[in-house]
């Protein structure tokens, strides 16, 4: 299997050529209800995680999601 290079919160890693975005969080042991995620400066939803496959070359943000007002 091949794998590709992106960036997660600045860090290079290597993932599977075919991960999704979930796979590959679940792989880094993200806890995944308490980070929003950043793919080329648009957030994308929870709900597209699974579909959305990991590109070679992507820059990824993660950021810790606070409740209150």
């Amino acid at each position: 299997m091949s794998e590709i290079s992106l960036s997660l919160n600045g860090q290079l890693i290597q993932v599977p050529d075919n991960a999704s975005l979930l796979s590959m969080l679940e792989s880094q042991q993200v806890a995944l209800d308490s980070v929003a995620l950043v793919r080329a400066g648009e957030v994308v939803p929870k709900s597209q995680w699974a579909l959305t496959l990991c590109e070679a070359g992507d820059v990824i943000e993660l950021f810790g999601v606070v409740a209150g007002g």
